[in-house]
C-alpha cells in the first residue's frame, strides 16, 4: 500500500502536488514550494485535507486518502478501491519525549487499521516529562505535558466525523507516561467528576463525554505507570475505568510493577520537575547521598569519608556493589549521567522532602530499589517484543460487544 510522509521524495511527490495545486485551490497553498519533497508543508496540508475528510488526522497521505479525492497513484488507471470503513476509533499515545508516530501504541494501531479496518487516530501533544531517554522540551514537566495530552485528545474527540453516531466505538492506547496521562484524560472526559487535574488542582466537573462512557472498548496500556495497585503512580481510579483497563506489563517493568515503598513518593515530586534527565539518575543521585553515608558505620567507612554526596568514582562504586549491577552496562550509562550537573535543584528537592518521611532511610530498600535498573530496560522494549504486542491486538481483535 503507497504512502507518502515526511521524507518521501521523488516523481510520486510531485504528482501529489500538481493534482492538488488542482483539487484542492481553496488551501492548496499550504503545499508550499513544488520541490518532490514531502515535509513538513506537504504533511500540513494532508492533516487539512483529512480534517475536511472526517478521516484520522495523520499528515500521511494514503489509499484511504486517494480513494476519498479520485488520486490514481503512478502507474494506476483508477484510484484505489474504497476501504470497509467502521465507526470505530482507536486513539494511540507515545512514551515520554516520543513522536506521536513511536512506540508500542501507534504500532498497535497501526495494524489494527490494516488488519481490523479500525480508524487509528495518533494524539500529538508537547513532548517532554521525561522518564526515560528520549527528547524533548525540559522545560515541560511530566503534568504539563498530561495536561496538553488531554486537551489534545479533547480536541480530537470533538472533531471527530463519528462522535454523535450511537454506533462510534472508542478505544484508547498509552505507553509510560501517556498510559498514565491516557486514564487522566478519561477521567476528565468521560468521568462522574471530582476528578483533581494534576497540572491546574481543578476539581472537574461531569465529563463533556460522560454519555458516551457506554461506547467505550477499552485502554490497552504498555508499561503503565497507573496500574492499580502496582504502578509507580498509585493512583486510585474509579470502578468504570479499571473495568476497562487492559494492561500489557512485564512483571518487573520498573515504572508498571513497582512494589516498593520509595518510588511511588520520589515519583510525585519528579512529575512536577522541570527534568532534563531520567527518573533514574535522580534515584541515582540519591543514593550515592545516602548509601556512603549508610557505609561509614561499617569497617570500609573510612575509605568512604568527605563525599558529600557527590557521585564520583567511589561513590559510584559503593552503589554498583550494593546493589550487585556494578558490571551492568546500562548502569554505567547512567551513572555517567548521573555525574554530570543538570537537574542539581531536583535532586534537592527529592533529599529534603523525601528525608523527613523516614522512606530513605530504608537503606536495603533502596538498593532493591537501584537493582530494579533491568526493569528500567524492559520497560522500553515492548515495541520490539512480538509476545507482548500480539497480547495486546489479540484483546482488541478479540473483543466482541
Amino acid at each position: 500500500m503507497p504512502e507518502l510522509k515526511i521524507g518521501s521524495q521523488g516523481a510520486e511527490v510531485l504528482r501529489f502536488y500538481d493534482y492538488f495545486t488542482r483539487w484542492a485551490k481553496s488551501y492548496a497553498n499550504l503545499l508550499g514550494k513544488r520541490d518532490g519533497y514531502y515535509g513538513n508543508d506537504e504533511a500540513r496540508f494532508t492533516s487539512e485535507l483529512q480534517r475536511r475528510l472526517g478521516l484520522p488526522i495523520t499528515g500521511r497521505f494514503g489509499d484511504v486518502e486517494a480513494n476519498r479525492t479520485g488520486y490514481r497513484w503512478t502507474g494506476t488507471a483508477t484510484p484505489p478501491p474504497a476501504p470497509v470503513y467502521r465507526k470505530i476509533w482507536l486513539y494511540s499515545a507515545p512514551g515520554s519525549g516520543g513522536n506521536w508516530d513511536q512506540g508500542p501504541s501507534f504500532d498497535l494501531g497501526n495494524r489494527c487499521k490494516d488488519v481490523l479496518h479500525i480508524n487509528h487516530q495518533p494524539i500529538s501533544f508537547q513532548k517532554g516529562g521525561y522518564l526515560g531517554f528520549m527528547g524533548g522540551d525540559p522545560t515541560y514537566s511530566y503534568v504539563d505535558v498530561t495536561y496538553d495530552q488531554y486537551k489534545s485528545l479533547e480536541w480530537l474527540l470533538d472533531h471527530n466525523p463519528d462522535i454523535n453516531d450511537p454506533d462510534v466505538e472508542l478505544w484508547f492506547s498509552g505507553y509510560s507516561q501517556s498510559a498514565d496521562g491516557m486514564e487522566d484524560a478519561l477521567e476528565i472526559l468521560f468521568g462522574d467528576g471530582g476528578f483533581r487535574i494534576p497540572k491546574t488542582g481543578e476539581v472537574v466537573g461531569p465529563g463533556k463525554y460522560r454519555h458516551l462512557r457506554s461506547r467505550i472498548n477499552g485502554l490497552v496500556q504498555f508499561g503503565n505507570p497507573s496500574t492499580k495497585g502496582t504502578g509507580i503512580a498509585r493512583k486510585v481510579r474509579p470502578a468504570w475505568l479499571d473495568a476497562l483497563v487492559r494492561n500489557v506489563n512485564y512483571d518487573n517493568d520498573f515504572y508498571a510493577v513497582a512494589l516498593d515503598a520509595i518510588r511511588p513518593p520520589m515519583y510525585a515530586i519528579i512529575v512536577q520537575a522541570e527534568m532534563e534527565l531520567p527518573f533514574f539518575v535522580h534515584v541515582l543521585r540519591l543514593a550515592a547521598r545516602i548509601i556512603p553515608d549508610w557505609l561509614t558505620f561499617l569497617p570500609i567507612g573510612g575509605m568512604l569519608g568527605g563525599i558529600g554526596g557527590a557521585f564520583g568514582p567511589v561513590a559510584q562504586l559503593s552503589v554498583g556493589a550494593m546493589t550487585g549491577l556494578g558490571g551492568n552496562p546500562a548502569l554505567g550509562q547512567l551513572m555517567g549521567m548521573a555525574g554530570g550537573a543538570g537537574d542539581t535543584k531536583v535532586d534537592d528537592d527529592l533529599y529534603n522532602l523525601l528525608k523527613p518521611t523516614g522512606v530513605l532511610s530504608n537503606i536495603p530498600g533502596l538498593s532493591t530499589l537501584i537493582g530494579a535498573l533491568p526493569g528500567l530496560q524492559a520497560h522500553g522494549n515492548y515495541p520490539f517484543d512480538p509476545v507482548m504486542m500480539d497480547r495486546a491486538y489479540d484483546h482488541i481483535a478479540g473483543f466482541r460487544r
